[in-house]
């Protein structure tokens, strides 16, 4: 299977579009749909499409801890490092994440609006709300966007955090221009597939490095755009000044998809997308990840751009994770699955594969998870 790092015949990296125009997945595990499909799709969605009704078991929604996210919030002494040291993670909702890392702040695809759509009148609308307003958030350091799909790139988010938080912004290639557009220019980094960047803060008292990573997906805010710009998994680590300390790994999975399995096919005989384990053998193992488990049927139609749980458990183990939690569900109807399933297939998964299930599991909207590394 191909790497990412191979060129093609024009010199580029096989991930980038040989016309020089855009991005394209670069392995047999991705189908990209035409017409015809998006036609039969749209039937289906209609026919089929999820419903939320006052007999939906809602996930849970709790008020964030703040004392406990405010603790975090601050370096650790690092002479205890070796006892002490933890990563956590709060789930804000869909596929946004609070992740602290030796006082270091990083907030993951953060979205609040109430619709993932380019306008707030119509379009998907949240049947769970944020867990917290936007102006409760501690300091935020770092934002990092995995694509520009309206439920991962937020217009308004983006907007309030340069305001409040002038945080470090790192993006896949072809999204700066957007944040430059919307008066962004400083502190936008824009990255390819295995791009590094360190960063300092507290004083040089906290280091951390963002490599942004493949994953299997497409682009496009509009009709027109598709696969313009390119599409990330990310990896954020802490970098150890000192023997005391243990390196911090963390993995965030964005939005991916990890095999494509047409009508009547056995989804153990088709390709499955070859990065995972390649991130797992150049980085992993991963003190905790975040995976995506939701917007995975048809079946057909979505698992060449979304995980089902199945497949986010083959995610959990190519990358070599030691603590995974399960996000891209309860937020939005965006397909047709019972829009609490993907935690129980998740669960059954886990244990059909011979792993504890605490070690790949969901959490509530709201809630902290803390980490030994």
């Amino acid at each position: 299977m191909t790497s990412p790092l191979v060129k093609d015949n024009c010199g580029l990296p096989a991930h980038h579009d040989p016309s020089g125009s855009g991005f394209v997945n670069p392995w047999p595990s991705f189908h990209k749909h035409g017409r015809w499909d998006l036609l039969k799709m749209g039937w289906e969605f209609d026919r089929k499409q999820s419903k939320v009704t006052t007999q939906t078991a809602l996930p849970k929604i709790l008020s964030p801890n703040k004392d406990l996210i405010d603790t975090f919030s601050h370096p650790r002494d690092t002479a205890a490092a070796a006892e002490t040291d933890k990563v956590t993670t709060t789930w804000l909702g869909h596929a946004c994440f609070l992740v602290q890392i030796n006082g270091v702040n990083i907030l993951f695809d953060p979205v609040f609006s109430d619709r993932c759509s380019p306008s707030q009148l119509v379009g998907p609308k949240r049947f769970t709300p944020p867990p917290c307003k936007l102006d409760e958030l501690p300091r935020v350091d770092v934002v990092v966007i995995s694509h520009n799909h309206y439920d991962h790139l937020d217009l308004t988010t983006i907007r309030a955090l340069q305001k409040d938080h002038q945080p470090y912004f790192f993006v896949p290639l072809g999204n700066k221009s957007w944040f430059e557009s919307i008066g962004i220019k400083d502190k936008v980094t824009e990255c390819d597939w295995w791009d590094e960047h360190e960063l300092a803060f507290h004083d040089q008292m906290s280091h951390i490095k963002v490599t942004c990573t493949p994953c299997q997906h497409f682009t496009g805010r509009t009709l027109t755009d598709h696969y313009k710009t390119l599409w990330a998994s990310w990896v954020v680590e802490s970098i150890p000044k000192h023997d005391s300390e243990k390196a911090i790994k963390v993995f965030f999975g964005g939005d991916t998809g990890y095999r494509s399995v047409p009508k009547g096919a056995d989804e153990n005989e088709v390709p499955h997308c070859p990065a995972f384990k390649e991130i797992g053998e150049r980085i992993g193992p991963f003190t905790l990840s975040m995976i995506p488990i939701g917007a995975y049927s048809p079946r057909w139609f979505m698992s060449p751009i979304h995980c089902s749980p199945e497949d986010a458990v083959r995610v959990h183990e190519d990358i070599r994770s030691k603590r995974s939690v399960g996000m891209h569900w309860g937020t939005w109807i965006l397909t047709d699955e019972d829009v609490t399933e993907p935690p129980r297939r998740l669960e059954a998964e886990m244990k059909n594969r011979g792993h504890d299930p605490n070690t790949f599991n969901t959490i509530h909207i709201g809630e902290t998870l803390v980490v030994d590394v």
